[in-house]
């Protein structure tokens, strides 16, 4: 399970989410993870109403570890043992999923060429209509699939069907911000937006943009994506002290919490056991041949690392991604790149 941290705008002071029938609340699609997360979600929404969450047919059905997975050995004796509880199918169906299927990743060249792909997708949007119209707020992740890399993936056209079809229905987005790489318990934090409205007289591409920005907004600066964004920018050939680049990571942090009001960032990189982080981080990146020591221990930056290439690099690279534009955004506005140098 993961340690959880919440954040809420400066204006919620009373850190719920007023979801008034019928509301949409939206996040980002990054892992797994995202759907038990809603439970999280799920205890700060007032009123307490039932949802409706579109899950992929298959992970209702029995034995879903072990057939999405394939695990070997022991892996795959607790996971059979979990399958065989239904105790995912049965969490699953408690907080409001509810079977659909995928036919633009499964087999939409089959349906495609049988002329029953549009049918399909009408049908699915249809039953959740349903279910909304039925009573249901709605839990909706926009961009369909897994962002794995951090960006957001491209926005389908399922929140523009859902506003032509319900009327006066309301908005909340939700993104969450996974650090993989801080600790040995994977961190993901839940930042929370404000609600808003969608007009109605807009296209599907109009409504797509709004989407987009509202659920690229509210990522969370951590010390894992901070700090690598910061390791990125080393050289193979210039080293520098651990106590620099520390002191950089602190810097930097202070900056983003002093000037950028709106920005996220988490208590973590003001703790005590900030220094014990970036140790542990270090040492992945080390052990990951992504960073080396000179032989007065200084850090450099490898090939490997400059080249960004390779599976070893896949976490330190979602952790940039995942707040790079928005880091990005401030450094060039409030002129902060000295703080990345000093």
């Amino acid at each position: 399970m993961y340690s959880i941290e919440e954040y809420f705008s400066q204006n919620n002071h009373d850190k719920i989410l007023r979801a008034p029938y019928p509301t949409v609340i939206m996040g980002n699609h990054v892992e797994e993870g995202d759907v038990p997360a809603l439970s999280v979600i799920h205890r700060v929404v007032q009123p307490k109403i039932k949802f409706a969450i579109p899950a992929r047919e298959d992970i209702l059905k029995k034995d879903f570890l072990v057939k999405e997975f394939r695990p070997k050995g022991t892996l795959k004796l607790i996971l059979g043992m979990i399958d065989k509880t239904n105790l995912i199918p049965i969490f699953l169906k408690y907080i409001g999923c509810f079977p659909v299927k995928r036919p633009f990743r499964d087999n939409a060249r089959e349906l495609l060429k049988s002329g029953e792909l549009r049918n399909m997708v009408d049908q699915e949007w249809s039953s959740l209509i349903e279910r909304v119209s039925s009573g249901r707020n709605l839990f909706l992740f926009p961009e369909g699939t897994y962002n794995h890399d951090g960006y957001l993936n491209q926005i389908k056209k399922g929140v523009y069907f859902i506003r032509t079809k319900i009327k006066d229905v309301h908005f909340i987005s939700f993104t969450l911000t996974y650090d993989y790489i801080s600790a040995k318990k994977t961190q993901l934090h839940i930042a929370y937006g404000e609600n808003f409205e969608i007009p109605e007289n807009i296209n599907s591409d109009e409504v797509i943009s709004i989407v987009k920005e509202r659920l690229g907004k509210n990522y969370v600066v951590t010390p894992g994506n901070l700090l690598s964004m910061i390791l990125m920018r080393l050289s193979t050939e210039v080293a520098i002290g651990k106590e620099v680049l520390f002191k950089r990571l602190q810097n930097f942090a202070t900056e983003i919490k002093k000037r950028g009001k709106e920005i996220h960032v988490s208590g973590k990189l003001f703790s005590s056991h900030l220094e014990d982080t970036f140790q542990n981080i270090l040492k992945k990146g080390l052990e990951s041949k992504l960073l080396k020591l000179n032989g007065n221990g200084e850090i450099l930056g490898t090939e490997k690392l400059i080249q960004q290439e390779g599976d070893d690099i896949r976490n330190l690279k979602k952790e940039i991604y995942f707040c790079i534009i928005q880091i990005s955004l401030l450094i060039i506005n409030l002129s902060w790149i000295k703080f990345l140098f000093l």
